[in-house]
């Protein structure tokens, strides 16, 4: 018997199922390496902005770990931009400031900008504004200085510095630090001088505290800035303690608090902006050291000594608002150096830096001596002073109270006797009127009489 076929016979509908399964597997294997392939190209999108993340993380942590590290972009010397991370110390560009100078001042790496950059400077040197200057002059804001005839006249000498002519005037030099604290050291630096100047036994080596004003003025920024010429608003109205009380912190910060007694502050009794070489030697000569701003150029940071006068390339340093950079400076002097005047300012950038921490500016180059900030110590002889100057400012008044009212009684008085005057003229008219409509009638009548008689 013949071996039967193991294999059975497909029908023609069981074929078509099968081709329809086979095609719907080759379907769902292509659906699937398409879902796969879109996986996959959403992967590799987010691991690019992954990394891209993460390498800002990184660029940001290795700013921010060296000093003065906040961010931002810079300019440099030189031609034109430098990068950010171009250092301020670079010996090949202080060499260049050195040849570009003239002999006129030196170039040196100063401590205090050691691993600053650019881009650093930009922002570590910010923040620092001339909020009243649009408004000077205007009912309630800065006010320009009065013309003071009480001031000792005369030409100015050559040279005049207050640390010779007031020992234990001026006090140590700061070392700001990682701060944008130059508006509040400068003004209590200033002010501190001033009330040393006008009573040198009572306060003498009076060092005010700065860190009050960072910790504690609210229309400041602490180490973020502050208005050179509005922060004399706290100081006339809070007043400020000594060092000892609140000594500097400057990044490190400090609470606004001191164990001391309130009787140991001093304030400001006035403050006002004045402008000229002429009256600013005067004011220092008589009264002590004004506050000025000083635009800060990048051959300015390395400035070790001589007669400062910003080299031909130099450049202004600007910060994140794209506006210049300048720093609040303690003015305490002036002089003369191989035919070139200069002002002599105190810093904030440690001892180390100019000369021990001061620096001589060329007039008329760097700082602004047409916008000053004139601080006035509240001495007693200042207060009694204000006192009197009130009392007879209240005198003026109510004399020229009187003097109006008088002046009002005799407008008065005149206008009743013109009056007056006009009332009689006037009954006088009609006296004349009446008599002449008398006559008149006297006449009618004679002529009434005439007229019978013929």
């Amino acid at each position: 018997m013949a071996k039967m076929a193991s294999s059975r016979v497909i029908s023609k509908e069981e074929e078509k199922k099968r081709d329809a399964a086979a095609e719907a597997s080759k379907a769902r294997l292509k659906k699937g390496k398409g879902l796969r392939a879109w996986f996959s190209y959403k992967l590799l999108i987010g691991v690019g902005i992954g990394f891209m993340l993460v390498s800002e993380v990184i660029v940001m942590m290795a700013n921010s770990g060296n000093k003065g590290g906040r961010g931002g972009g810079g300019v440099s010397s030189g031609g034109g931009t430098s990068k950010p991370s171009a250092q301020v110390n670079e010996k090949s560009f202080i060499k260049g400031v050195n040849s570009a100078a003239d002999d006129n001042f030196t170039a040196a790496a100063s401590p205090f900008f050691d691993g600053w950059s650019y881009d650093h400077v930009a922002w570590g040197l910010d923040g620092i504004g001339l909020y009243g200057e649009k408004m000077l002059g205007m009912s309630g804001a800065l006010q320009p200085c009065e013309k003071d005839e009480g001031l000792e006249g005369g030409v100015m000498p050559t040279n005049f510095d207050v640390r010779e002519a007031y020992p234990g005037c001026v006090g140590a030099v700061y070392d700001s630090g990682n701060c944008s604290s130059s508006y509040a050291v400068a003004a209590v630096s200033s002010l501190s001088s001033r009330f040393c100047v006008a009573d040198s036994s009572k306060y003498a080596n009076l060092q005010l505290s700065s860190q009050q004003v960072l910790s504690c003025d609210k229309a400041s920024r602490g180490c973020n800035g502050g208005g050179a010429d509005g922060v004399w608003q706290y100081i006339q109205k809070r007043g400020l303690y000594p060092e000892e009380c609140l000594p500097y912190a400057g990044a490190k910060k400090a609470a606004c608090k001191t164990e001391c007694d309130a009787s140991k502050k001093l304030k400001a009794i006035n403050h006002c902006m004045m402008s000229g070489e002429k009256a600013l030697k005067r004011e220092i000569y008589n009264r002590g050291p004004v506050v000025a701003p000083i635009y800060v150029k990048d051959d300015f940071l390395v400035y070790s000594g001589g007669v400062y006068t910003p080299t031909d390339n130099a450049k202004q340093q600007i910060g994140a608002d794209g506006q210049p950079i300048f720093l609040a400076a303690s003015v305490i002097g002036w002089g003369k150096a191989d035919g070139t005047k200069y002002w002599l300012i105190q810093g904030s950038w440690g001892t180390k830096w100019g000369e021990e921490g001061f620096a001589r500016v060329a007039v008329d180059t760097a700082l602004r001596e047409g916008y000053a900030l004139v601080g006035y110590p509240a001495t007693e002889e200042a207060i009694a002073e204000k006192a009197r100057k009130e009392e007879e400012a209240a005198k003026r008044l109510e004399e020229a109270k009187k003097e109006r009212a008088a002046r009002e009684e005799r407008i008065r008085e005149a206008k009743m006797k013109r009056e007056e005057e006009a009332r009689a003229a006037k009954e006088d008219a009609d006296l004349t009127e009446l008599d002449a409509d008398e006559d008149f009638e006297e006449e009618i009548a004679a002529a009434a009489v005439d007229d019978t008689e013929m």
